[in-house]
């Protein structure tokens, strides 16, 4: 007995000096226009910030990485190096990040893990773009195609040789195995059966033609975890059966905000759910305002059953919830001094005494120009009472004034028109998403901070008319 204790205990050891090993990235990136890269995971839940020097050197280490993952480091729109990332690797990372050719020719790994980081350097020389468009091809032709698995088994050969001994490499190895295998049903989904306005039903019988076993029973084995694209796959599935109307029953679920949750709560289990929901409730949580939606992604985020991971969720809720608070209702409302289209600045502190309902739009966004003409019916009715102004507020659209400006004269929209040209407002309210409607009461204060829409008008004009005889 006391010879398992000890051998028990030295097990322990071991695993915990594996977990304790560090992961160093440096290198030098020419050209990098930011002073900081952020580390996104395809895989696993780690993600982090490296900062990155002026003359474009960087150098980071942690010890906060305890298992294998794929990666990219990335400012969200010059820099995209793909990665794979394990305890003990210490990759020195080189190229000119000027454009992206440039970037697919000087991109180099050195140090350990640099061979099976090699794998990505002979994806981005041997890449070349879709001249066939296969898209349009009939569906036979198409999963031919797409079934073919040559190139990419050539590509991981050339990476993954028998001198490759580096720790992991046979992990990332059968990483990329199963990206070969998710691959074709990701790319059903995202681009024949949006191309070819598929049905469900359509869809289910083309992935059928595979020969793959049905996506939720591959939903049950968290091996495939591994696999960039199977994760990337179970994220998006309970999307495509919103968007696809993959149950028509579900009329009234889907009108609650967490449908996806729902369906996603019924299938995944164990680490495949963790994964599903972590990401799914840190990207709603970055656009709740309102108290009541908190309440409803309190009992998802307590199913995670991975405590480190669920303490993760909790503290960016709980970070969230303290600046939603500041736009609560009877909250005093953020103020803006912006120009018109004249040049002439309007205070929103001047405006006191007035009920103010707010558009945060942009011409670039499509939902937005929807409700003009629902927002010009309002302002119709409105637009001869003093006790009441209706304003849209030009936000992430600087750089479109003129496009702008014949939208505003085409579409008629004759109520005040401003412009938020560093989106200091819009950010106020954190509006990470337009169109955005707001209301103020006549003291100033916020009545809603993410208010009815003008495409529901009855119930609009309940509120307003409600503020305006206060």
């Amino acid at each position: 007995m006391k010879k398992i204790f000890i051998l028990s205990v030295i097990c322990l050891l071991a695993f915990h000096a594996i977990a304790q090993q560090k992961v160093t990235i440096s290198g030098k990136l020419l050209n990098c226009t930011d002073r900081k890269l952020e580390l996104v995971p395809s895989t696993g839940n780690f993600k982090d910030s490296i900062k990155v020097n002026p003359d474009g050197t960087f150098n980071y280490t942690t010890t906060a990485i305890q298992s294998p993952f794929k990666a990219n480091l990335t400012n969200r729109k010059q820099i995209q190096i793909q990665l794979f990332l394990a305890p003990g690797y210490d990759l020195q990372i080189t190229a000119d990040v000027k454009d992206y050719q440039i970037a697919k020719s000087t991109l180099n790994y050195e140090g350990l893990g640099s061979k099976t980081n090699s794998y990505w350097k002979e994806v981005m020389s041997t890449s070349t773009p879709d001249t066939v468009k296969w898209v349009q091809k009939d569906e036979d032709t198409y999963l031919a195609n797409l079934m073919r698995t040559d190139r990419l088994t050539a590509r991981i050969n050339k990476a993954f040789t028998a001198d490759n001994r580096e720790p992991y490499a046979n992990y990332f190895k059968e990483s990329l195995l199963l990206d070969q295998k998710f691959g074709p049903l990701l790319s059903i989904f995202n681009s024949y059966a949006y191309e070819h306005n598929y049905s469900w039903d359509q869809i289910q019988k083309m992935i059928g033609k595979t020969g793959y076993k049905p996506l939720l029973e591959e939903f049950k084995d968290e091996r495939n975890l591994a696999s960039s694209l199977f994760s990337y796959l179970l994220i998006q599935y309970p999307f495509y059966c919103d968007n696809y109307n993959a149950f028509p029953a579900d009329s009234v679920l889907k009108k609650q905000s967490n449908y996806t949750l729902i369906l996603a709560s019924k299938w995944y289990a164990g680490k495949i759910y963790d994964y599903y929901a972590s990401n799914e409730i840190e990207s709603k949580l970055t656009s709740l305002y309102k108290l009541e939606d908190f309440k409803k992604l309190a009992p998802y985020i307590q199913k995670i059953g991975d405590q480190k991971l669920r303490t993760s969720v909790k503290a960016m809720e709980a970070k969230r919830i303290k600046k939603a608070m500041s736009l609560q209702k009877g909250a005093p409302s953020p103020l803006f001094n912006l120009a018109d289209t004249s040049g002439k600045y309007y205070q929103l502190a001047a405006m006191k005494g007035k009920v103010v309902y707010i558009d945060l739009w942009a011409s670039w966004c499509g939902p937005c120009k929807e409700e003009t003409p629902f927002l010009k019916k309002i302002y119709e009715q409105l637009k001869n009472n003093d006790k009441v102004k209706i304003i849209s507020i030009a936000s992430f659209d600087a750089k479109n004034r003129r496009r702008r400006y014949d939208i505003i004269k085409k579409d008629g929209m004759d109520w005040l028109q401003l412009e938020d040209t560093d989106d200091s407002f819009a950010k106020s309210y954190q509006a990470n998403f337009i169109p955005r409607f707001i209301i103020i009461d006549k003291q100033g204060k916020i009545v809603d901070s993410d208010a009815v829409r003008p495409s529901e008008p009855e119930k609009l004009m309940t509120i307003l008319n409600r503020e305006i005889n206060r």
